[in-house]
């Protein structure tokens, strides 16, 4: 009598381990961790050759700020808003800027966020090495996880947030193939994030994303557990709210979603990624391997699915979005193609290795080629203080020479540079916080500065006594000429206008 066969059935994807070496380690440094150092490298050094981004100096003037009088429960920088409620959610993060700026000067703060976003990138390559994919397609995933992530490496709070999303992926995904007790420490690292940065919120998305497969894994028929990722979302929510704001701090990230369209449409994070931005090239491509990879037959388990699923769409959305699907890239493509192609995975991994001093030499090599090229075209270089350039240095010292207690109408993207250099004799009329300004004094202000059909109503109403613009600015071509305004220093990035009469005898 034959026996029948059972039906053969979709292999389960390997379980995650760690590809441990041999006891007998050969000589040599393993030519991927050279590999990994030069990419790494590079990538830390771009900042100290990239303008400084205009939040940082609000950042750092905040932090000194908190360490010398607390944290500022309302504005304490602008003129148009003085004395209006402010959260500082980021608090922690700007004292930190501002006593590793004291301490280490500007190469400090691009040292410590260049090792915060090191470290979730390592996360990651680990999570895929977890997942027995080899080194060869995990070092080429990281280099394009590199192309994305460079345009966001800049000393700001936002780099938190990328590790601490890693830690949050990777505890969990940890946690799906074998349970442990180390997942309770997501409560901890939750009220440590809420200090950090806003992106908090993503937390709390990994973990419902976590939650919410485990219900759908019960509702196919599996014996799984709920009930520890239920308790863990609830416990991260009540650990966000240990903040100096409390629980309040929860619904502050919905002014993003309901009072944001203006926002979106002028800020160039909140723009969706350009197709035909050769910039953006990376962000596409690593969607398209992300969606390939949850479309395999060797797609990850529904936890890694679902959040993947979240943050490709979230980086089509918004710019700014686009460094989570890029972190992703390592453990959810990497261990898809494992599964699928035995060439991907640890077994075909490279065994050549590198004497120790080609090992260190070729990272500081690739440094010195490549940086110097990027300084020459970007024409920033910055060690101590952090680099001036792209500002309009000459016209605010001006302004704080003459014009110190005046109110002045400023550009919004050098608001935090504004803020940094003049306060507090002279106060800003608008900078970064968007949040904190709202859509509504936004479109104010973009009427105003574009000269748009009601401007001069605008600017009776606001009654600013300095303005420094851009030359080519609308509001200052249009107030060149007129009898209640004086054009008081002019360079090829700034113009200054006084004010010499009302700005209603202007009409």
């Amino acid at each position: 009598m034959q026996l029948r066969q059972p039906a053969a059935s979709a292999p389960e994807p390997p379980k995650l381990r760690l590809v441990r070496p041999s006891a007998k380690r050969a000589r040599g440094v393993p030519v991927v961790f050279v590999q990994l150092a030069m990419i790494f490298a590079v990538l830390a050094a771009m900042p100290l050759v990239k303008p400084v981004d205009n939040d940082f100096w609000w950042h750092l003037r905040t932090g000194d700020l908190i360490l010398h009088g607390g944290i500022p429960r309302t504005d304490p920088f602008s003129w148009s808003k003085a004395g209006q409620p402010w959260v500082a959610h980021e608090w922690l993060s700007e004292a930190i800027i501002y006593v590793v700026q004291t301490l280490f000067g500007y190469a400090g703060n691009v040292a410590l966020f260049s090792a915060v976003l090191v470290s979730a990138m390592v996360i990651m390559f680990r999570l895929g090495r977890a997942a027995g994919a080899g080194t060869k397609p995990l070092v080429a995933l990281t280099l394009l996880s590199a192309l994305v992530l460079g345009l966001f490496v800049t000393p700001r709070p936002q780099l938190f947030t990328f590790l601490l999303f890693a830690v949050f992926v990777s505890l969990i995904a940890g946690e799906e193939e074998s349970p442990s007790r180390r997942v309770w420490l997501l409560p901890p690292l939750m009220a440590l994030w809420a200090n950090l940065h806003l992106g908090f919120t993503y937390g709390l998305a990994v973990v419902g994303c976590w939650l919410a497969a485990r219900i759908y894994e019960r509702l196919r028929g599996h014996d799984v557990d709920v009930r520890t990722p239920a308790l863990v979302l609830l416990a991260c929510a009540g650990a966000a709210s240990l903040n100096p704001h409390g629980p309040a701090l929860l619904w502050f990230p919905l002014r993003y979603v309901f009072n944001n369209s203006t926002t979106a449409s002028y800020v160039a994070e909140w723009h969706r990624p350009g197709i035909g931005n050769p910039f953006h090239t990376a962000i596409f491509v690593s969607a398209a391997l992300l969606v390939a990879a949850l479309l395999s037959r060797t797609r990850p388990r529904p936890f890694l699915l679902l959040v993947t699923l979240l943050f490709v769409v979230l980086s089509m959305q918004a710019l700014r979005n686009a460094a989570f699907a890029a972190l992703l890239l390592t453990p959810v493509v990497g261990g898809t193609m494992a599964r699928r192609w035995r060439v991907a995975r640890a077994g075909a991994d490279s065994a050549l290795r590198m004497s120790p001093v080609t090992a260190v030499a070729l990272p500081m090599l690739t440094v010195a080629l490549v940086i110097p090229v990027v300084a020459n075209i970007s024409g920033v270089v910055g060690v101590i203080s952090p680099p001036q350039a792209g500002y309009p240095q000459a016209a605010v010292a001006y302004v704080r020479a003459h014009d110190a207690g005046r109110r002045l109408l400023n550009e919004y993207g050098v608001g935090g540079y504004e803020i940094a250099q003049l306060y507090p004799g002279t106060k800003v009329f608008i900078d970064g916080r968007s949040e904190f300004y709202g859509d509504a004094f936004l479109r104010d202000y973009l009427t105003l500065t574009n000269a748009r059909p009601g401007w001069r109503t605008l600017l009776a109403k606001y009654d600013p006594q300095v303005i420094l613009l851009p030359p080519k600015t609308p509001l200052v071509e249009r107030l060149r000429s007129d009898a209640g305004w004086r054009v008081a220093f002019t360079s090829a990035d700034a113009v200054v206008l006084e004010q010499l009469a009302p700005a209603a005898s202007a009409r």
